[in-house]
């Protein structure tokens, strides 16, 4: 008989739970596969922690139906084959009758009544259903009858086995002690009275093929499934079967015959332009990433179900060719690949006493080494110009910088930034707690995740007779503060206010071309940073928090865990939801926005030749919404970062990208407050022109106050024919080191060309 699929997946719902940090088969989008496995020095053990705990097990529990439903499309359903018997009556072996049973296969349809799913430390989930098998089965030739089978509350059991390979170290699974069988009391024959000697004897033929069929069908399909689910393709790696294996048939095997284990969760090459959405053309740069369930130790030595729930550790890794436009780093700033703590988690949100059922703790020490390997590739070398965007020309900046409008005869020319990492970044995670303003605005108090940047390199180029000419060289440390939120569908948004980017140590030099003094051009850095970076986080595709095996999530808490000692920071950003069929969204608000004011500076006070610094303009929006609870508004300019929420009538929006000349787009989204769910995708819109009114004698008098100083020796203008080095072939960007700590949760959606 042929046992469908939807069988099979029964067992394999429980030990699919591990899949909450999954990403698909070996990756997410943006992903190809690997070219061979990581070594164990790009990888970092525990780096992500999870738990699912007793509440979830309630959950999945008490929604059986649909539950199975989901995973059971086809239901349980299977094929009884043809059998010839010959029976003779006892006890002179007379009369004797040729019968043909299931002449043409007797289908029968097993539906679940009811499941419980386990909890044995240290490595078992112990699976317990009761089944109602239904069907018919047909006897032909000497005797033809049909009869109904109709068995209700018969019990199956199996043992899924949570699994550490020691060769690898990743987790893996099995299922054993797979228990399904009739008896004849568990129906009964509904022929002609007169053959009833007949049919008892019939019946234990019957349960027998029964029991028979079941038995070794579920061996072969738990066989097959098993090896397909946990055995290492040997196609996964683009090189083929790692070193010491070969490919046999399908799958690698080692020395022994013993099939290698396949990463459960996303193993493969991640492509941080595309991560981008193409923000940055030429862009081309990539980073080795692994996420995949495993420990270090066996199960039975550190368990993966304890406390009546199922923790689960992930084996990170990430690794790099080192980019040209890196320098190397010292020894001093490479972060060790040393395990991280444990997180010790119990039933509710720590700090608070929420319940939860999926529990998330991504390490900092994870974080830091994947910021590492990404600016060794090149995630932080950085072209971006008028090629890009719009935005950015010779005429934009005029107003920050008379003296280019000076250099360029008045003409509008091509600008490009080129960004060059000299240090190794760094993370640290914050609190990600927020508090309220006299306003009523829930404002961050501590964001969830400080980036730092040190000795960060901006050079500024224009293109003046055709040749791509260093204008100046801005070096400084700069901290970002990163904080999130979620949109209706569980993606999630990095989000910048006014005060998340801090500059700190800024130096000039190579600016002789230029009549601003070095603490004028100084002041240019808030506006290339503020624009340059957030603009690249406003470019990637929110990240979505992927379904575990169907469930969607609804999102208890996100805030840093485990306090490092001495320190403000944690050593974990944990991650709390609780399971659902599906989610049930509110009806999205309705956002309505319109420019009440427009407040421009005239430009001399706009440039960075004023003495109190550039003023940048403000536009003052009044944001509504539809009918219903109070709404709260989110603002972004020119597709950069979103702003966090802050309540209406009306916003004072102020971001630097405002002090470039020329149109500019402000899109505004509603949500009822404090509900993530109830967000306007859609949004509305705002176009404002920033053209501000020019003072001659303004002018004048603040160029007196700011005389150009002698050069200072060393720094000749830089001009090249060609585009500098770097220019038009950028690699990631800043912001793809903004998505790196999130990727934890990354898109589920399958590679190109990966199996």
């Amino acid at each position: 008989m042929e046992l469908r699929r939807g069988w099979w997946r029964l067992f394999l719902a429980g030990a699919a739970l591990w899949g909450l940090l999954a990403c698909g088969d070996s990756s997410c989008g943006c992903v190809a596969p690997l070219e061979r496995p990581l070594s164990d020095g790009a990888r970092v053990y525990d780096a992500v922690q999870t738990r699912i705990t007793p509440a979830a097990f309630s959950f999945i529990e008490s929604n059986l139906a649909n539950i199975l439903a989901m995973f059971l499309q086809d239901g349980l359903v299977f094929t009884v084959p043809r059998s010839d018997q010959r029976f003779c009556a006892p006890p002179f072996n007379w009369p004797c009758f040729n019968i043909r049973i299931c002449q043409n296969g007797c289908v029968l349809t097993a539906a679940i009544q009811s499941a419980t799913i386990g909890r044995q430390p240290p490595d078992t989930l112990p699976l317990s259903a009761r089944l109602a098998v239904s069907g018919t089965i047909t006897l032909d030739g000497d005797l033809d009858c049909d009869f109904p089978i109709n068995i209700n509350n018969k019990l199956v059991r199996a043992d899924i086995k949570l699994l550490i390979d020691s060769r690898d170290h990743f987790l893996t699974f099995d299922v054993a002690n797979v228990q399904l069988s009739f008896s004849s009391s568990d129906y009964s024959i509904q022929c002609p009275w007169w053959y009833d000697w007949l049919f008892e004897l019939l019946k234990g033929t019957i349960t027998n093929m029964l029991n028979d069929q079941i038995g070794d069908q579920l061996d072969s399909a738990i066989d097959d499934q098993l090896a397909e689910a946990t055995c290492l393709p040997c196609d996964f790696y683009t090189a083929g079967c790692p070193a010491g294996s070969s490919c046999n048939g399908d799958f690698c095997v080692d020395s022994q015959g013993h099939c290698l284990t396949r990463p459960l969760g996303m193993a493969g090459k991640l492509d941080l332009a595309e991560l981008l959405g193409g923000a940055i053309p030429g862009m081309q740069a990539s980073l080795d990433l692994l996420m995949a369930a495993g420990q270090w130790l066996s199960a039975a030595a550190d368990p993966v179900v304890p406390n009546q729930g199922v923790e689960v550790r992930v084996i990170g890794g990430a690794d790099a060719a080192r980019h040209p436009c890196v320098p190397l780093p010292e020894p001093g700033e490479i972060p060790p690949n040393t395990a991280p703590p444990r997180l010790a988690f119990t039933d509710v949100v720590p700090g608070t006493d929420t319940p939860y059922q999926v529990g998330i703790g991504v390490s900092d020490a994870f974080v830091d080494w994947m910021l590492y390997k990404a600016q060794q590739g090149g995630a932080l070398c950085l072209s971006i110009g008028s090629d890009t965007t719009d935005m950015l020309s010779s005429s934009t900046l005029s107003a920050l910088m008379g003296s280019l409008d000076t250099l360029t005869a008045g003409r509008n020319v091509p600008v490009l930034l080129k960004i060059t990492p000299t240090r190794v970044p760094r993370a640290e995670v914050g609190a990600g707690t927020f508090t309220t303003d006299p306003d009523g605005n829930r404002v961050v108090a501590d964001p969830l995740l400080h980036l730092f940047l040190d000795g960060l390199a901006i050079d500024f180029y224009a293109r003046l007779d055709e040749r791509w000419t260093r204008l100046v060289r801005l070096t400084q440390d700069v901290a970002l503060d990163v904080a999130i939120d979620f949109t209706p569908d569980n993606r999630i948004v990095p989000m910048f206010g006014e005060d998340s980017i801090h500059i700190e140590n800024v130096r000039a030099s190579h600016y002789e071309l230029l009549s601003e003094n070095p603490a004028a051009l100084e002041q240019l850095v808030p506006m290339l940073v503020s624009f340059a970076l957030p603009m690249l986080t406003g470019a990637i595709d929110p990240i979505e928090i992927p379904p575990i095996e169907g469930f969607a999530l609804t999102i208890r808490a996100v805030q840093g865990d485990m306090p490092r000692a001495g320190t403000p920071y944690f050593e974990f950003i944990g991650l709390y939801a609780d399971l659902a069929m599906a989610p049930v969204n509110p009806v999205p608000r309705r956002t309505l926005a319109a420019v009440e004011e427009l407040r421009q500076p005239d430009r001399a006070l706009m440039s960075i030749r004023n003495p109190s610094g550039p003023k940048i303009p403000e536009v003052v929006l009044r944001v509504g919404a539809d009918v219903g609870p109070e709404a709260e508004f989110s603002v972004r300019v020119d597709g950069g970062a979103w702003h966090p929420f802050v309540r209406g009538p009306r916003i004072t929006v102020r971001d630097w990208r405002l002090s470039l000349l020329g149109p500019h787009t402000i899109q505004v989204r509603a949500r009822t407050v404090g509900d993530y769910r109830s967000l306007d995708m859609a949004g509305a819109r705002v176009a404002v022109v920033i053209d501000p009114p020019a003072d001659p004698v303004l002018a004048s008098w603040i160029d007196g106050l700011l005389p150009r100083p002698a050069p200072v020796e060393g720094t000749a203008a830089l001009g090249l024919a060609a585009e500098p080095e770097g220019a038009g072939c950028a690699t990631a960007g800043g912001g793809s080191v903004l998505a790196l700590p999130l990727l934890w949760i990354a898109r589920r959606r399958r590679p190109r060309g990966a199996k």
